[in-house]
Protein backbone atom coordinates (compact mmCIF):
# COMPACT_ATOMS: atom_id res chain seq x y z
CA UNK A 1 0.00 0.00 0.00
CA UNK A 2 1.16 3.32 -0.82
CA UNK A 3 1.31 6.70 1.48
CA UNK A 4 1.92 9.37 0.64
CA UNK A 5 3.37 12.47 3.18
CA UNK A 6 -0.15 13.96 3.32
CA UNK A 7 -1.67 10.31 4.40
CA UNK A 8 0.69 10.10 7.56
CA UNK A 9 0.27 13.96 8.26
CA UNK A 10 -3.49 13.31 8.71
CA UNK A 11 -3.08 9.76 10.73
CA UNK A 12 -0.64 11.87 12.83
CA UNK A 13 -3.02 14.72 13.34
CA UNK A 14 -6.11 12.61 13.77
CA UNK A 15 -4.07 10.55 16.48
CA UNK A 16 -2.85 13.51 18.22
CA UNK A 17 -6.33 14.77 18.12
CA UNK A 18 -8.07 11.62 19.68
CA UNK A 19 -5.19 11.17 21.93
CA UNK A 20 -5.98 15.04 23.18
CA UNK A 21 -9.94 14.53 23.63
CA UNK A 22 -8.60 11.50 25.76
CA UNK A 23 -6.60 13.47 28.09
CA UNK A 24 -9.09 16.70 28.58
CA UNK A 25 -11.87 14.13 29.44
CA UNK A 26 -9.92 12.39 31.62
CA UNK A 27 -10.94 13.37 35.35
CA UNK A 28 -9.33 15.40 37.79
CA UNK A 29 -8.84 15.26 41.41
CA UNK A 30 -9.69 18.47 43.40
CA UNK A 31 -6.60 19.95 44.40
CA UNK A 32 -6.25 21.04 48.35
CA UNK A 33 -7.10 25.19 48.91
CA UNK A 34 -3.51 26.43 50.47
CA UNK A 35 -4.71 30.04 50.49
CA UNK A 36 -7.32 29.51 53.88
CA UNK A 37 -6.35 30.29 57.09
CA UNK A 38 -5.76 27.59 59.22
CA UNK A 39 -6.91 27.62 63.22
CA UNK A 40 -3.72 27.80 65.33
CA UNK A 41 -2.99 28.29 69.12
CA UNK A 42 -0.62 30.50 71.10
CA UNK A 43 2.39 28.59 72.22
CA UNK A 44 1.78 25.89 74.60
CA UNK A 45 -1.92 25.99 73.72
CA UNK A 46 -3.53 23.14 71.19
CA UNK A 47 -6.70 23.45 68.88
CA UNK A 48 -9.73 21.04 68.92
CA UNK A 49 -12.13 21.36 65.69
CA UNK A 50 -15.62 20.50 67.33
CA UNK A 51 -17.93 18.50 65.63
CA UNK A 52 -21.24 20.60 63.91
CA UNK A 53 -23.75 20.49 66.23
CA UNK A 54 -27.48 21.69 65.40
CA UNK A 55 -28.53 25.18 67.28
CA UNK A 56 -31.97 25.15 69.24
CA UNK A 57 -34.66 26.73 67.57
CA UNK A 58 -35.19 29.61 70.57
CA UNK A 59 -31.46 30.46 70.55
CA UNK A 60 -31.01 30.63 66.60
CA UNK A 61 -30.50 34.87 66.09
CA UNK A 62 -32.75 34.82 63.09
CA UNK A 63 -35.68 33.14 64.27
CA UNK A 64 -35.31 35.76 67.56
CA UNK A 65 -35.20 38.46 65.17
CA UNK A 66 -38.41 36.62 62.89
CA UNK A 67 -40.21 36.36 66.38
CA UNK A 68 -40.10 39.45 67.54
CA UNK A 69 -40.80 41.16 64.26
CA UNK A 70 -44.46 38.55 63.74
CA UNK A 71 -47.02 37.41 65.42
CA UNK A 72 -49.32 34.53 65.05
CA UNK A 73 -52.60 35.82 63.17
CA UNK A 74 -54.98 34.98 60.28
CA UNK A 75 -54.08 36.16 56.45
CA UNK A 76 -57.92 36.13 54.56
CA UNK A 77 -58.32 36.78 50.89
CA UNK A 78 -61.67 38.26 49.81
CA UNK A 79 -63.93 39.37 46.82
CA UNK A 80 -65.82 42.38 47.12
CA UNK A 81 -68.51 42.64 44.69
CA UNK A 82 -70.63 45.89 44.97
CA UNK A 83 -72.30 44.94 48.72
CA UNK A 84 -71.62 41.36 48.27
CA UNK A 85 -68.55 39.97 50.34
CA UNK A 86 -67.04 36.29 49.86
CA UNK A 87 -64.15 34.38 51.06
CA UNK A 88 -61.40 33.73 48.87
CA UNK A 89 -58.86 31.79 51.36
CA UNK A 90 -58.07 31.72 55.15
CA UNK A 91 -54.45 30.98 55.98
CA UNK A 92 -53.31 30.69 59.75
CA UNK A 93 -49.40 32.29 59.32
CA UNK A 94 -46.85 34.44 61.47
CA UNK A 95 -48.05 37.89 60.32
CA UNK A 96 -45.67 41.16 60.45
CA UNK A 97 -46.84 43.09 63.40
CA UNK A 98 -47.09 46.39 61.38
CA UNK A 99 -48.79 44.92 58.86
CA UNK A 100 -51.49 44.30 60.78
CA UNK A 101 -51.73 47.42 62.94
CA UNK A 102 -55.06 48.06 63.89
CA UNK A 103 -55.17 51.96 62.74
CA UNK A 104 -54.21 53.56 59.79
CA UNK A 105 -54.04 56.94 58.17
CA UNK A 106 -56.24 56.32 55.06
CA UNK A 107 -57.42 58.90 52.75
CA UNK A 108 -60.33 57.75 51.33
CA UNK A 109 -62.28 54.23 51.21
CA UNK A 110 -61.14 51.65 53.82
CA UNK A 111 -61.95 48.42 54.73
CA UNK A 112 -62.50 46.95 58.16
CA UNK A 113 -61.95 42.98 59.37
CA UNK A 114 -62.85 42.29 62.88
CA UNK A 115 -61.79 38.91 63.92
CA UNK A 116 -64.11 36.69 66.71
CA UNK A 117 -63.23 33.97 69.13
CA UNK A 118 -66.12 32.70 71.11
CA UNK A 119 -67.97 35.98 71.00
CA UNK A 120 -66.01 38.12 71.93
CA UNK A 121 -63.51 40.50 69.78
CA UNK A 122 -59.81 39.22 69.08
CA UNK A 123 -58.61 41.25 66.02
CA UNK A 124 -59.05 44.52 64.06
CA UNK A 125 -57.41 45.59 61.19
CA UNK A 126 -58.39 48.44 58.73
CA UNK A 127 -56.60 48.94 55.43
CA UNK A 128 -57.75 51.28 51.84
CA UNK A 129 -60.57 49.48 50.05
CA UNK A 130 -58.86 49.43 46.36
CA UNK A 131 -62.32 50.76 44.98
CA UNK A 132 -60.82 53.36 42.26
CA UNK A 133 -57.96 52.35 40.24
CA UNK A 134 -56.22 54.42 37.59
CA UNK A 135 -56.77 53.49 34.34
CA UNK A 136 -54.33 54.79 30.91
CA UNK A 137 -56.99 56.94 29.39
CA UNK A 138 -59.87 56.61 31.80
CA UNK A 139 -58.43 57.88 34.84
CA UNK A 140 -59.56 56.73 37.77
CA UNK A 141 -62.52 54.41 37.36
CA UNK A 142 -64.31 52.92 39.91
CA UNK A 143 -64.29 49.04 40.60
CA UNK A 144 -67.68 47.47 41.98
CA UNK A 145 -65.32 43.72 41.84
CA UNK A 146 -61.79 43.55 43.90
CA UNK A 147 -59.89 41.13 46.22
CA UNK A 148 -58.64 42.32 48.84
CA UNK A 149 -55.66 40.75 51.41
CA UNK A 150 -56.49 41.36 54.76
CA UNK A 151 -54.08 40.84 57.93
CA UNK A 152 -55.49 39.96 61.36
CA UNK A 153 -53.06 39.23 64.21
CA UNK A 154 -54.77 36.72 66.62
CA UNK A 155 -53.20 34.86 69.36
CA UNK A 156 -56.27 32.15 69.50
CA UNK A 157 -57.71 30.71 66.60
CA UNK A 158 -60.95 32.82 65.23
CA UNK A 159 -64.55 31.67 64.67
CA UNK A 160 -65.91 34.35 62.30
CA UNK A 161 -64.67 37.21 60.84
CA UNK A 162 -67.00 40.67 60.07
CA UNK A 163 -65.70 42.79 57.07
CA UNK A 164 -67.08 45.43 55.97
CA UNK A 165 -66.69 47.93 53.27
CA UNK A 166 -68.66 50.94 53.52
CA UNK A 167 -67.86 52.38 50.04
CA UNK A 168 -70.22 50.31 48.68
CA UNK A 169 -71.97 49.19 51.81
CA UNK A 170 -70.86 45.75 52.00
CA UNK A 171 -70.97 43.60 55.14
CA UNK A 172 -70.77 40.27 55.81
CA UNK A 173 -69.92 37.51 58.60
CA UNK A 174 -67.66 34.65 57.45
CA UNK A 175 -66.75 31.52 59.15
CA UNK A 176 -62.83 30.71 59.45
CA UNK A 177 -62.94 28.30 61.88
CA UNK A 178 -62.18 25.71 58.73
CA UNK A 179 -58.88 27.04 58.58
CA UNK A 180 -57.42 25.41 61.18
CA UNK A 181 -58.60 21.82 60.35
CA UNK A 182 -55.07 21.11 59.87
CA UNK A 183 -54.31 21.42 63.24
CA UNK A 184 -57.09 19.61 64.31
CA UNK A 185 -56.44 16.65 62.14
CA UNK A 186 -52.38 16.74 63.56
CA UNK A 187 -53.27 17.12 66.97
CA UNK A 188 -56.82 17.77 68.73
CA UNK A 189 -55.14 18.90 71.79
CA UNK A 190 -53.26 21.71 69.88
CA UNK A 191 -54.27 25.23 70.85
CA UNK A 192 -54.34 25.93 67.26
CA UNK A 193 -57.43 23.85 67.49
CA UNK A 194 -60.54 25.39 68.35
CA UNK A 195 -62.27 22.32 70.05
CA UNK A 196 -59.53 22.25 72.36
CA UNK A 197 -60.51 25.62 73.75
CA UNK A 198 -64.26 24.55 74.19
Amino acid sequence: MNTTWQDTCGTLLALSLVAGLALGSAPTQAQPRTDLAQPYASPGGKVELSAPRNLPEAADPVNQRVLAQTADGLVLVVTVDGATITLDSATPARVPRRVARSERATDGPTVKATGYAGGQIVATTVLPDTLYNASEGDGLVRTERRQIALVLVADRPLDSVTVEAPATGARATLNVSAAYARYCDADRNSPWCPKARD
